[in-house]
């Protein structure tokens, strides 16, 4: 069943190509009322023989070529909206190019602009929804035809997470058959019943509950129990996949790299194209400016409200660490009393992590739990995206007193270094996933997401998400 999906989803490109077309040539022909008599060519002549058929075969088979090239014909690489919608839309941009070069190589303008904007645009947005669609469809599914069967190997706590991530992130991809044991395998943290057997059992296991993927999710893998799963892997086709155990990849653009008579592997680190980043700053200077100035009346009202409440400062400055590790004043309405700072001591910390969290703080005001519960504290932070500190969207800036000593745990080092590489956000993933309801382990993991899979369209549905988020006070504090 898994085989026939991707046939599958070139025929849908395909009739969304068609579709397109269609629509292209009924808005062509609605802005041209005389082109039947100046053409004398209708929609259903583009598909039978004509001088036209050529250039429209090209079309169609290359937009399908683009799409597959873009890995939206393989299940695996559908992992989320923002990649489908980046992938789509770099397919039309290849179709565009090429539309231009097959008119001038060809010597005449075989599709004229009139037709070929909407052409290009409507095609864009049909297959952007049917791709979405058919994403949103999957998810659903208790047991979707896009699932390959896969193992774990490892019986640990390191398993029983990845277990609980496939479960969360890819359960349209991989459906989780079971588990592997190994020669250094201790008491099982996974249910029992749901071990297939030890490692070196893998070609049956592979036949009795037909795998096509593992994943080693163990730190613990003895050589001799590797050597076995390499040459079973090799010689049966599996896939095999290594967990990260240091929450992440060291860089997600993994590639490879000739040097010399060496083939290696590029581990360069993450870095943003100067273009993208320069669009994400001017997006954010525009909404900042256009949008300050329309909600500014909004802002005064508060400000006023929160001197009134207590006569004290109306922003509260908050030293937090930014990009490359530099301290910068983080702004927000002042939401506590006085001097709460110097009140924390003793107070307890319900954060599972280095983070200080207390659902019922008493030193926040009456007014600032209003202004918490709907993020309305975090409106002065416009400042910080003006002055450059900050962006609209990214990883959330963290006090820069709970982050003393990081230097000696080198999974939290990593996880602060990448981090590092880009501004922080006033709002973010974390914040649209749930905020303060999830716990810092989650919170680290929707950081790594952000900065490994950022995206233009990342950063929309983020900001998509925000307004629903805040209006519903969803793990606000």
């Amino acid at each position: 069943m898994r085989r026939l999906v991707g046939p599958a989803l070139a025929l849908l490109d395909a009739l969304c190509v068609a579709m397109g077309l269609l629509g292209a040539w009924a808005f062509w022909t609605w802005r041209s009322p005389n082109l039947g008599v100046l053409v004398q060519v209708s929609y259903g002549a583009l598909w039978v023989p004509n001088r036209f058929i050529t250039a429209g075969s090209v079309l169609v088979v290359a937009w399908i070529v683009a799409l597959r090239n873009q890995g939206l014909h393989d299940p695996a690489r559908q992992e989320n909206s923002a990649r489908i919608a980046t992938a789509v839309t770099r397919s039309a941009a290849w179709i565009a190019v090429l539309i231009v070069v097959e008119n001038f190589l060809l010597g005449e303008r075989v599709y004229p602009k009139g037709l070929v904007v909407p052409f290009v645009a409507l095609t864009w947005a049909t297959l952007l929804a049917a791709r979405l669609s058919v994403f949103r469809v999957l998810l659903r599914l208790e047991r979707p035809p896009t699932a390959l069967n896969a193992a774990i190997v490892g019986v640990s706590e390191d398993g029983l997470a990845m277990a609980e991530r496939m479960a969360r992130d890819a359960r349209h991809v991989v459906r989780l058959t079971g588990y592997l044991r190994t020669d250094l395998s201790g008491d099982p943290a996974v249910p029992v019943d749901e071990i297939l057997g030890h490692v070196n059992e893998l070609p049956a296991l592979v036949n009795r509950h037909h795998l096509g993927l593992l994943i080693i999710a163990t730190r613990r893998l003895p050589r001799q129990d590797a050597m076995q799963l390499a040459v079973t892997a090799d010689r049966m086709g599996l896939r095999v996949l290594q967990a990260p155990f240091s929450w992440g990849v060291v860089s997600p653009r993994l590639g490879f790299a000739r040097l010399g008579g060496l083939d290696l592997i590029d581990l360069t680190g993450i870095q943003y194209p100067t273009l993208a980043e320069q669009l994400k700053r001017a997006t954010d200077l525009f909404v900042v400016v256009v949008g300050g100035a329309l909600i500014s009346p909004f802002l005064l009202a508060i400000a006023l409200a929160v001197k009134l409440q207590d006569g004290g400062p109306v922003l509260y400055v908050s030293p937090r660490t930014g990009r490359g590790g530099r301290i910068f004043g983080f702004y927000k309405f002042r939401s506590m009393v006085v001097d709460a700072e110097k009140l924390r001591d003793g107070l307890p910390n319900e954060a599972d992590g280095r983070l200080f969290k207390l659902s019922n703080d008493p030193r926040v005001t009456r007014f600032g739990r209003f202004l918490r519960k709907y993020s309305l504290d975090e409106f002065p932070q416009l400042l910080n995206v003006l002055r450059g500190e900050m962006n609209l969207v990214g990883p959330r800036p963290l006090p820069a007193q709970d982050l003393e000593g990081i230097e000696a745990d080198a999974e939290m080092r990593y996880w602060f270094d990448l981090r590092s590489k880009v501004n922080p956000g006033m709002t973010g993933l974390w914040q649209v996933s749930g905020r303060s309801d999830l716990g810092f382990a989650e919170m680290v993991r929707h950081d790594i997401h952000y900065i490994q899979d950022w995206s233009p369209w990342l950063d929309l549905q983020i900001l998509v998400k925000t307004l629903p988020a805040v209006l519903r006070g969803r793990g606000a504090r």
